[in-house]
């Protein structure tokens, strides 16, 4: 059965103000709660009350009602991250250059951050940098290329922030990495224990402080890098590279590499989760006497069969041609095409000449 109007639903006008929806909504819901409305169908007009209001509060649903219809609303997932659902393992993004990352190119990305590490089993800091690919690329996927700078193992001494590759045990922790401080407060004196001063948390110092990188075991580098981006990434997607961060110090480990995707927009589509959405526009002839039209799909054109008589603002879908679905290989989402009827606006003698004489069949 076909869905009511929203804007009909709450008795507003399409060009309604969010204030005069919000005015007839809690008017409505008042009306017809289940707690105070007992009379057969008005639960059911409580939800359609519900689902006009969700929808026409949203400015972005909103507006994909006003140009799609209840097709344009399909693609959003309430509570979802954006009509967005994933779920198991995470994504396998294979390698980045392994000369640029010290030899371990055995990388995947998920998302979150592991906050029971210690700063000394981390090592390195983590790096943030943000990618901005076409709309084409994210739906194609693939590897792109990037420049970013981070710290490196250093060249003369391997790491090690040793000019001669030894080190010795901490003289102020002893090795613990930790060091008892005494401060003053309103209270009196406090002592606490703090990453030691000295040796920063590591429990060791270099036998002789190297020369290049002055004990630190580190070099800041420029270089490009290959980030794969999995088809179907969406905008505002972080990958996690791990070990793709800033080499540590004293040759301890590497902080994670975090890249967000910045998806510029399409010319051409709308994006609603997996869903896609466009607009076609066509002849009146066609529209009255039927046929078939090219559509444009992210793969290429495909035919689409135009019925006899189709209205200005039909709407076709097109299974199977919309967004990749990740984590789901082979699987996409669906092309929800919008039929504009051209009117002509300038008519030549012989055109109107036509029209006058179909004007009085």
């Amino acid at each position: 059965m076909d869905k009511k109007d929203y804007y009909e639903i709450l008795g507003v006008a399409k060009d309604a103000k969010k204030e005069d929806i919000k005015k007839a909504y809690r008017k409505l819901v008042k009306k017809f709660h289940p707690d105070v409305n007992k009379e057969d169908g008005a639960e059911g007009k409580f939800k359609e009350v519900q689902e006009a209001y969700e929808v026409l509060s949203d400015e972005s649903k909103r507006h994909a009602y006003d140009q799609y219809g209840h097709a344009g609303t399909q693609g959003f997932n309430p509570g979802g991250n954006g009509g967005y659902e994933y779920g198991g393992a995470p994504f396998d993004m294979g390698d980045i250059f392994s000369t640029f990352f010290g030899g371990n190119n055995n990388f995947g990305f998920d998302f979150g951050f592991n906050q029971n590490q210690s700063a000394r089993e981390v090592g390195g800091e983590d790096l943030r940098y943000r990618m901005k690919v076409t709309f084409e690329e994210a739906m194609k996927g693939g590897e792109y290329s990037m420049r970013m700078k981070k710290n490196v193992r250093c060249s003369k001494c391997e790491g090690s922030g040793s000019e001669n590759g030894k080190r010795k045990t901490c003289d102020v922790c002893n090795g613990t990495g930790r060091e008892r401080r005494v401060q003053n407060s309103f209270l009196g004196q406090i002592a606490v224990m703090a990453q030691c001063s000295k040796c920063r948390g590591i429990g060791t110092i270099p036998e002789k402080v190297c020369t290049v990188c002055s004990g630190t075991g580190l070099e800041s580098k420029s270089q490009e890098v290959k980030i794969r981006i999995p088809a179907g990434a969406y905008d505002g997607m972080v990958l996690r590279f791990r070990d793709g961060g800033n080499a540590g110090t004293a040759g301890s480990g590497f902080g994670d590499l975090y890249v967000e995707i910045e998806v510029e927009p399409s010319g051409k589509f709308d994006r609603r989760g997996n869903d896609l959405y466009s607009v076609e526009s066509i002849p009146v002839h066609l529209a009255v006497l039927g046929g078939s039209v090219e559509v444009e799909t992210i793969k290429g054109e495909v035919k689409l069969k135009i019925p006899k008589g189709t209205q200005s603002g039909t709407i076709f879908k097109i299974r199977g041609e919309g967004s990749p679905i990740l984590n789901r290989e082979g699987s996409r989402g669906d092309l929800y095409v919008r039929i504009d009827v051209e009117i002509p606006s300038k008519l030549n003698r012989e055109e109107k000449e036509l029209w006058e004489k179909l004007s009085a069949v």
